[in-house]
């Protein structure tokens, strides 16, 4: 049995050139934006900073972001016996990218790093992500 919708945040880090960074994910196959389930009692602010730590090695301060959105996006996991749950649903972060920042990718969530214009998503293998992650970026005035 599954076990029903696991809440999580993503981050949408945005660059000068207003692209977006997507990532490729051996995890899971496809490309995905940095995201990842929230902890018990854990606020989405600090969901959001533990994730990009634990994917990136990518500290932000509260001055680098933009927006947290209150509509969310959800997509359904597949029934194909990987994923436990049956949804995700996404609090969304707008984060402003900046030269000094450093990204490294982490362990077994990220292998190639994009910098890509929002109206390129449909290029990339999402999988079944791609429609809530082009509404995520129309929330955020991308698209």
């Amino acid at each position: 049995m599954r076990l029903g919708i696991r809440k999580a945040v993503m981050a949408v880090l945005v660059n000068t050139e207003n692209k977006v960074l997507i990532g490729s994910s051996p995890r899971d196959g496809g490309y995905k934006f940095p995201q990842g389930g929230l902890e018990p009692d854990e606020d989405i602010i600090g969901g959001l900073k533990r994730e990009l730590i634990e994917e990136l090695a990518l500290t932000i301060f509260d001055d680098d972001i933009v927006e947290v959105y209150s509509t969310k996006v959800s997509y359904p996991y597949p029934n194909d016996g990987y994923y436990i749950y049956d949804a995700q649903e996404l609090s969304i972060v707008k984060v402003k990218y900046h030269t000094k920042m450093t990204i490294i990718p982490q362990d077994d969530e990220f292998e190639d790093l994009h910098w890509v214009n929002p109206e390129e998503l449909p290029n990339f293998d999402f999988q079944f992500r791609l429609e809530a992650y082009q509404n995520a970026l129309r929330i955020c005035k991308l698209l």
